[in-house]
C-alpha cells in the first residue's frame, strides 16, 4: 500500500529543518513553503509600563526602604 508521508518543519538559512526524525521511505518528494511574518522581537524592555498599576519612583523607592528596614542588622 503505498501511503503519501507529510514531513513538517521550516525552511530557514536555505536548509529545510525537519520538526521530527525524517522517514526510512524513498521516494519523490515536493518542498512547499508557506510564507509567514517575522516574529517582532523584544526585549525586556518592552515590559515596561505594561503593569496594570503603575507606581512612581517615590512609591518603589518608599518599599525598597520599607523591605530594608524590616531585614534588620544581619
Amino acid at each position: 500500500m503505498e501511503q503519501t508521508l507529510i514531513v513538517r518543519g521550516r525552511y530557514a538559512g536555505r536548509t529545510f529543518i525537519p520538526d521530527g526524525p525524517l522517514p526510512d521511505e524513498e521516494g519523490t518528494a515536493e518542498l512547499i513553503i508557506t510564507p509567514t511574518l517575522p516574529r517582532a522581537r523584544g526585549s525586556v524592555a518592552d515590559a515596561f509600563g505594561t503593569a496594570p498599576v503603575l507606581r512612581s519612583g517615590d512609591d518603589i523607592l518608599a518599599q525598597v526602604w520599607a523591605d530594608r528596614d524590616e531585614w534588620g542588622d544581619r
